[in-house]
């Protein structure tokens, strides 16, 4: 198989090469997927995630700039218009995560237990802090992408990262009480 080239296969994208545009959305489903399975309830994820890709499809030739940066800016106005419809659950579990801990783990208790917990603290996090901790960790992506889909500056991405990481670390240790559920 030849290497995936994001940049020829999005300027051939541009230009409505059904190929390309089948391709880069191939290749990137999985990843918005595991994104909307973090920002809203499983049940819905993969329907929003198809809305990204509608869009991605209806405004290809207008992309410019990073695309993953382009494509999770998408993703989070589908989230944000998902949750203005105020459809948002976040209290299904991530089956789909957690199996694949099970097949994958050594210890797949143990596994799926740290994940569940990882999960139900991110849950907690405030929307603006759970979206970076997704871009950023989950996602993989730079700080100059997430600030690009964010509309924030690098440097208040950091701070929100450490505000986010700070909250985590207090959720997960057990010594945060004020949230709940």
């Amino acid at each position: 198989m030849a290497e995936f080239n994001v940049n020829s296969l999005l300027e051939r994208a541009r230009n409505q090469d059904p190929k390309a545009l089948g391709m880069l959305c191939e290749h990137f489903y999985p990843k918005v997927l595991k994104y909307m399975h973090y920002r809203v309830a499983a049940i819905s994820a993969e329907d929003l995630t198809g809305e990204v890709f509608l869009r991605v499809l209806r405004h290809i030739g207008q992309q410019k700039g990073s695309f993953a940066a382009w494509l999770y800016k998408i993703a989070a106005n589908v989230v944000i218009d998902y949750a203005r419809a105020g459809k948002i659950r976040r209290t299904e579990p991530m089956d789909k995560q957690i199996v694949e801990s099970v097949v994958n783990g050594k210890n797949p208790a143990e596994t799926v237990g740290r994940q569940t917990d990882i999960y139900n603290a991110i849950t907690r996090l405030t929307d603006e802090q759970r979206e970076l901790i997704t871009l950023k960790f989950i996602q993989g992506l730079t700080n100059a992408d997430v600030a690009e889909i964010t509309g924030r500056s690098k440097e208040a991405i950091r701070g929100l990262q450490f505000r986010a990481l700070s909250a985590l670390r207090l959720i997960l240790s057990g010594e945060d009480k004020s949230n709940e559920r």
